[in-house]
């Protein structure tokens, strides 16, 4: 786990002195390629927040630990949290004991019951959620009171946002909770289509790795109010135009 805060501070700090949190967990596929894809574009989104706040940069193989992480916070101190791994509208998948250094088999995956996955509700999670260990998790689980006002979730994963028409994908159902909880002017950042690591096309090294680009969705309150295809970082000037046109 790598853990920076501002002006790279010894010891733990205040929650003074932190201000706010910024959160980011990569990891979960069964294939070690891809995961190390996702450390590598944890670490360019890393790079872009610079000492900005307390920043917890962290891997994950489980929608458990992810939820604790959260929920262990201070009220209204998580400013943005950014999710690295496979996923679609009605989920983010993570394999139990998945790592850089290793693959596991669907063998493996279906023998051990290892899939610990973030589910969008207790339905998707029930009718699409095959071998489930006790680390699997749905959203509505998280203490959405642990984020700030005008927070940022991002998730870097496939098709997070694509329309599920009957039920609210992920990106919908994350901004409807951090909207109840009191975040107004929060947002949910997701792709649209599937998403790849290679910012660059064929000409991205391994540490260039970067799923910020392509059809992106920005929603607030279950409502998309900007959509785009920029390269990098939406900025914080650009998420609070497009609230301004809600």
């Amino acid at each position: 786990m790598i853990i920076i805060q501002s002006k790279m501070a010894i010891g733990k700090p205040s929650l003074e002195e932190r201000k706010y949190v910024r959160l980011l967990f990569y990891g979960g596929a069964r294939n070690s390629a891809h995961n190390s894809a996702f450390y590598y574009a944890a670490k360019n989104v890393m790079t872009d927040y610079k000492n900005d706040g307390l920043i917890i940069c962290k891997s994950v193989d489980t929608a458990k630990k992810i939820v604790d992480t959260i929920n262990e916070q201070a009220d209204g101190i998580i400013q943005s949290l950014d999710i690295f791994s496979h996923g679609g509208p009605g989920g983010l998948f993570f394999i139990k004991g998945a790592s850089i250094h290793g693959n596991i088999t669907e063998e493996d995956v279906k023998k051990n019951k290892l899939n610990s996955s973030l589910y969008v509700g207790n339905l998707v999670k029930i009718l699409y959620g095959s071998n489930k260990s006790d680390d699997s998790r749905i959203v509505q689980k998280i203490k959405f009171s642990r984020f700030t006002k005008n927070a940022k979730i991002e998730m870097h994963g496939c098709q997070t946002c694509y329309d599920m028409i009957v039920l609210d994908n992920m990106c919908e159902e994350l901004s409807e909770l951090l909207y109840k909880a009191g975040k107004t002017e929060s947002v949910v950042i997701g792709h649209v289509d599937k998403a790849n690591p290679n910012i660059n096309a064929d000409k991205t090294s391994d540490q260039q790795q970067d799923y910020r680009h392509g059809k992106r969705h920005i929603f607030n309150n279950g409502k998309i109010i900007w959509t785009t295809s920029k390269k990098g970082r939406i900025t914080a000037s650009e998420i609070n135009a497009a609230l301004g046109k809600r």
